[in-house]
């Protein structure tokens, strides 16, 4: 009898052995159709690799299944990874709003492709934009608004943040639309006290902040630009509001530029988290390669698989630590960001309507007026067609070598825009997979053990 089912493309098991406690010989399996990732004893694992499911026991053939790892044999299997992501970038049910209330920011950090101005934006800005949120949550398709506050630095439009979200979440209440607010943000200045009025008024639960080594190195990789320091105060912010029980729905993620000039000193900046009591659950920590942002940072740059090898040892120190970090992708991507997306949209604090996040503040692309003018756009119709709406085609056609990917469905093809610059966006797992698959092993309690064992990876 010919076989019914195989192992999909996408499952990755680990080249390497370990141990369970109990001493068996075991192979982690990682799905990333799912995004799920177990381990499996190396006999089972020899025997998917091999073709040979039918002396796997059903119970574990049902949970390979489950997690789909195994598929049916002739399916497309990257036609129906393609189609999961453009149905839910087709989705209207939950429109996605990246608003920016200032044109300026406090810091001058030399990495940052923005340009910055100083200024606030106007009432007839604000009512635009407010026209168009509010045009989304009232339409017959939204369950839920998701609204990123986002830079320059939107905190110095703190006053037209708490304005436009009493707006968006009296109509939201009135629909019976959910609401979810979420904010980028240097970090500076933040307080305890705009914190509470934050989640209190404005429904913001998630925050993203930068920090870039210890204070000395983050001070100086992060200036502001009326001079002074910030690491320090950033800190104490952070750890206060996890301290309050009036922030416990809260959350934080600390995400560091490396490059060149701060890469050495990674090791004392985790080392000096741990000590500040930042292993909490509440607190994930994002490692991240300084890239282009419509501006020349090669003199920066680590190359990506120098960058890669070196990641994965800084993710090690956070584990001994207890710090919390993805090791690998839990789930697959849907919308990769607002630029596949045409439920998502980006409006500059200059009116301009883009898809990309990385066009805001941009003299290149804000030169060319984005997508329209938010004023002169129908509130109630979805933004207009941008350059990378045609992602999910360009990927089935061979544009770049993510249709031939194992991790293209936790990937999605990392950045449309990096691509079509010429710049090649994989992210660290693409060059370091069987690393964090070791890493994995060690966060689940196996220990190496065992030849190296071949086959597919």
């Amino acid at each position: 009898m010919s076989p019914v089912e195989m192992l999909s493309s996408y499952a990755v098991l680990s080249e390497r052995t370990y141990r369970d406690p109990a001493g068996e010989p075991m192979r982690v399996l990682y799905s990333t159709r799912t995004g799920s990732a177990g381990c499996v004893p190396a006999a089972v694992a020899d025997r998917l690799l091999t073709g040979r499911l039918h002396e796997v026991d059903e119970r574990t053939l049902a949970a390979l299944r489950s997690i789909e790892a195994l598929v049916g044999v002739g399916e497309d299997e990257r036609t129906t990874v393609l189609d999961r992501q453009r149905s839910a970038c087709a989705d209207l049910s939950e429109p996605r709003f990246v608003l920016l209330p200032s044109r300026y920011c406090n810091m001058g950090c030399e990495y940052c492709g923005q340009e910055h101005v100083r200024g606030g934006v106007g009432p007839d800005h604000r009512a635009a934009v407010a026209a168009r949120v509010l045009a989304a949550i009232e339409a017959p398709a939204t369950t839920a608004v998701k609204i990123r506050w986002f830079g320059a630095e939107p905190m110095l439009g703190y006053p037209t943040i708490r304005g436009l979200s009493e707006a968006f979440i009296r109509s939201a209440e009135e629909n019976g639309v959910g609401y979810h607010a979420r904010m980028v943000t240097n970090g500076t200045l933040l307080t305890g006290e705009r914190l509470r009025v934050l989640l209190d008024e404005c429904r913001v639960v998630e925050y993203d902040i930068t920090l870039d080594g210890p204070p000395r190195v983050h001070d100086r990789h992060r200036p502001l630009k009326q001079g002074g320091r910030s690491f320090d105060r950033i800190v104490a912010t952070v750890r206060a509001a996890l301290d309050d029980p009036a922030l416990h729905e809260v959350v934080f993620t600390l995400r560091t530029n490396i490059d060149v000039l701060n890469s050495e000193w990674v090791d004392e900046y985790i080392d000096l988290m741990a000590e500040h009591g930042f292993a909490d659950d509440r607190v994930n920590f994002n490692l991240a390669p300084v890239y282009p942002w419509g501006n020349d940072v090669s003199a920066r740059e680590i190359p990506r698989r120098e960058y890669a090898l070196r990641e994965v040892a800084w993710m090690e120190r956070m584990r001994r630590h207890g710090l919390q970090f993805v090791a690998l992708p839990f789930e697959p991507v849907t919308q990769l960001c607002a630029a596949v997306t045409r439920s998502a949209e980006i409006i500059s604090s200059t009116g301009a309507v883009f898809s990309c996040s990385e066009h805001p503040l941009v003299p290149r692309h804000e030169a060319t007026g984005g997508l329209g003018r938010v004023g002169e756009l129908v509130p109630a119709q979805r933004r207009p067609v941008g350059p990378f709406d045609d992602w999910h085609d360009a990927i089935a056609a061979g544009e770049t070598p993510c249709h031939g990917c194992p991790i293209m469905p936790v990937c999605g093809g990392a950045c449309p825009k990096q691509w079509r610059e010429g710049n090649v966006p994989c992210p660290p797992m693409k060059f370091t997979l069987q690393e964090r698959l070791d890493l994995v092993a060690r966060m689940n309690g196996l220990t190496a053990g065992g030849e190296p064992a071949g086959g597919r990876g």
